[in-house]
């Protein structure tokens, strides 16, 4: 009963206009499998891809952008979306969910291919998916040269054409996370490793070059930040700020707690915030909103609606 009160909620607020676009990000915890580089059986895969694509799909029929009950319908034109998903195993995994969400017009623009030390590729990928035409495309690690620590995974990047209104450059992060954070030395470590990270994000945003001679004013960066400046552990982190230091718009200011727990606590820690879309360049945004929590995943999937226009 909670959840289809949550859902209602989520309809309500997400209700989209043309022109705009509806964001959503989602960390999906080691999709499809659910196990830390373990592949779990074939049905047990199928249906967590199925659970999956049932909460994409519940938010974007919340927007008014999927109706009735086929699962083959076309997003409606003018009405576009962006997904970014991480902690998926590859770009199948992507693919698959995305065929199981049974929107038509809503196509894979970037999975990224991050290998381990031993060259064999990571469980924990990153992708962007989207209703709009794809311009380019690309993924990156972090720069690691003459660096001290080392910074895991990196980014998949896509430029997306708005027509009219314009490109929009995606950037999808998961950056390093608390796991394993025992001693103060390591929790340091870990802050230093997030700050860094968005520290070579903001520069590589200030070098962006016009593409088909068109300039870029439109940026999301949008992802698992690991961080919540709001909470005592992470006081010190100054990774958020980075960000708004360069212009882009936390979605989350300024909500309470009760808005924003994309991490749902448990008997240890209340819920708090790891996901965020920052943006700049837009007109504006409405609040955001969160689906309802599921065992799938860790985290809560969060949406919310960019203004193309005043």
């Amino acid at each position: 009963m909670r959840r289809l009160a949550q859902y209602a909620v989520l309809s309500l607020l997400l209700q989209t206009a043309f022109g705009d676009v509806l964001c959503g990000t989602w960390n999906l915890k080691w999709f499809p499998s659910g196990r830390a580089e373990h592949r779990a059986s074939e049905r047990v895969e199928k249906a967590n891809v199925a659970d999956a694509a049932d909460v994409v799909r519940s938010g974007l029929r919340s927007a008014g952008l999927l109706k009735g009950a086929s699962r083959a319908r076309a997003i409606p034109s003018g009405r576009d979306v962006i997904l970014f998903f991480q902690e998926v195993r590859d770009e199948a995994a992507c693919s698959n969910l995305l065929a199981a969400v049974g929107a038509t017009n809503l196509t894979l623009a970037s999975v990224s291919a991050f290998r381990d030390w031993d060259r064999r590729l990571l469980w924990q990928q990153c992708g962007i998916a989207t209703t709009l035409p794809v311009v380019e495309s690309s993924w990156s690690y972090w720069r690691r040269s003459g660096m001290k620590l080392f910074l895991p995974r990196g980014y998949a990047y896509a430029v997306l054409d708005a027509g009219g209104d314009g490109l929009i450059a995606c950037f999808c992060v998961h950056l390093k996370s608390n796991y394993g954070a025992t001693s103060a030395e390591v929790r340091e470590q870990n802050i230093r490793k997030r700050e860094l990270a968005v520290k070579q994000l903001a520069e590589i945003v200030k070098r962006l070059k016009p593409v088909d001679g068109r300039k870029i004013d439109k940026v999301v960066v949008a992802g698992d930040f690991n961080t919540d400046p709001t909470s005592r552990r992470f006081s010190a982190d100054g990774t958020l700020a980075v960000l708004t230091d360069a212009g882009f718009v936390n979605c989350f200011e300024g909500l309470p707690l009760e808005r924003r727990g994309t991490h749902p606590g448990n008997t240890k820690y209340p819920d708090i915030t790891f996901d965020y879309v920052f943006h700049r360049g837009f007109a504006g945004a409405d609040a955001p909103t969160l689906s309802p929590e599921v065992p799938l995943s860790d985290h809560r999937m969060v949406w919310i609606l960019l203004k193309m226009r005043n």
